[in-house]
């Protein structure tokens, strides 16, 4: 995913228009693999679209001025999760947490 037009890029890149066309072309070259999704707003995306099964967090002890807000959605938007997971490693934490469908 990028922000920007799509232009010429490395060999084997391909230039989609919209979240759900991507999704289906990378699902297709994992096969059985798991599809990994870094980023907040296309997490979201994901959501909205009901193809985001799991989300893993890592909290850090800093608080950031600027950015996307974890799974912002203007007037909400009811996710039900399940944590699979809870981790502390010295100043980081992890969440890992399955989307309910």
């Amino acid at each position: 995913m990028t922000h920007g037009p799509a232009g010429a890029g490395a060999d084997g890149v391909d230039h989609v228009s919209d979240v759900a066309t991507g999704l289906d072309r990378v699902e297709e070259a994992a096969g059985d693999r798991d599809v990994a999704v870094l980023g907040a707003d296309i997490a979201r995306q994901c959501l909205a679209l009901g193809r985001l099964h799991e989300i893993l967090v890592f909290i850090e002890p800093v608080l950031l001025g600027c950015g996307t807000r974890l799974l912002d959605v203007p007037g909400g938007m009811d996710v039900r999760l399940t944590r699979r997971s809870l981790g502390d490693y010295g100043h980081e934490t992890t969440l890992w947490m399955d989307v309910v469908p």
